[in-house]
């Protein structure tokens, strides 16, 4: 098949844009040609049947960058529609065969935070243009009925759509992200773990809690914090991702907390850690689940997270209801510096991620792009 895939942009940090280059990856090694439309991409020459198209975006700033890239990649694609067997957009784009509400419902993100902000942030949201351009896009795609399937990443974010948009529930399919099972592998705690401890001077007996993600607001780092201050026992926090570190550092008294910042090996960060938590505010699924599960460690999550619908409270992890539940996320934590209770949990994680490979994500997909090509 030729499958054209709207993106704006790849960084190795993004969540959204690493699944969206694995994705591209997987579909060129199975013979599919791909063709990338985007801003701009790190595309790997290597690979064959892989052409990059450039959406000539003004990049002055992100209100400006969304609109012309939604304006222009309507009218370059449009044009170009009888060249491709399947358009596939990961962004708010106004012309699509398949819309992958990746980035979930901005609806309901705003709806979360909204909730949890004083005055002074509820005015700056809504008085902000680029939350009214999203939200414009948004109800342009889902009402204006501008696809023939969505895909929702989780039940979650099925639920939210149907919730806030006019979408028929027969034209969602909910397909869950894959993951590397090869890169992201409990072994890599005996190749990587202690040499990355030592690169932040940490023990071999410490006990590490790891939280990776961008945007540290929305993925409730600050709840983390909150709830390891009231752990006793001292530990490490090691954070990689992308956000405002200086803000938090008033939440910290007594742990140790290393903002690492965004990483290209993170595989080796899940190596080093004994637990992944990530109190999060809203998040449509979160590939981090999976690698965390994938590499062995047991999860501590909330329900406002779509990967909470794949964590069995006790088996591979726990999910609390809300990221203000501080004192109950110290209570996992703590249940969770027992060794053997924590390695049985991680063996359950790692058999539960091993249900999310990509090669069954990669066959849910195509069935979907056959289904639509010869429906």
């Amino acid at each position: 098949m030729k499958i054209a895939i709207l993106r704006k942009k790849y960084t190795f940090h993004g969540g959204s844009e690493g699944f969206s280059q694995s994705l591209i990856k997987n579909l060129t090694l199975r013979g599919h040609e791909v063709h990338i439309f985007a801003i701009k991409w790190q595309c790997d020459n290597r690979m064959e049947n892989l052409h990059f198209h450039r959406i000539p975006a003004i990049n002055f700033n992100s209100f400006i960058r969304d609109l012309s890239f939604a304006l222009l990649s309507y009218l370059i694609i449009k044009n170009r529609r009888t060249e491709f067997d399947i358009i596939q957009s990961h962004d708010k784009t106004l012309f699509q065969d398949i819309y992958r509400a990746g980035d979930g419902c901005h609806r309901e993100w705003l709806k979360q935070r909204l909730k949890r902000s004083g005055l002074v942030l509820k005015l700056l949201t809504l008085l902000n243009p680029y939350h009214w351009l999203i939200l414009s896009l948004e109800r342009l795609i889902f009402n204006g009925h501008r696809y023939k399937k969505i895909i929702a990443i989780s039940e979650l974010v099925k639920r939210n759509i149907l919730e806030h948009y006019e979408v028929d529930e027969k034209d969602i399919v909910v397909i869950y992200n894959g993951v590397d099972l090869d890169r992201f592998h409990p072994r890599n705690r005996a190749l990587f773990g202690k040499e990355l401890r030592a690169r932040y001077g940490i023990g071999d007996d410490e006990f590490v809690v790891l939280f990776v993600g961008s945007g540290f607001e929305r993925k409730g780092l600050r709840y983390l914090i909150e709830a390891l201050e009231m752990i006793p026992r001292e530990l490490t926090l090691l954070v990689v991702g992308k956000g405002n570190g200086a803000s938090l550092k008033r939440y910290v008294k007594k742990q140790r907390v290393i903002f690492c910042g965004p990483q290209k090996d993170i595989h080796k960060y899940y190596a080093a850690a004994d637990i992944f938590v990530f109190p999060t505010i809203y998040e449509p699924f979160g590939n981090v689940h999976l690698e965390a599960l994938a590499s062995g460690l047991p999860v501590i999550t909330t329900k406002l997270s779509g990967a909470a619908e794949i964590i069995e409270n006790g088996v591979q992890g726990f999910v609390v209801e809300q990221p203000e539940a501080v004192k109950k996320i110290a209570e996992r934590i703590e249940y969770l510096m027992d060794k053997e209770i924590r390695e049985d949990m991680g063996r359950a994680a790692r058999n539960r991620a091993k249900e999310f490979s990509f090669e069954n994500h990669i066959r849910k997909m195509t069935e979907l792009y056959e289904s639509i090509t010869t429906g």
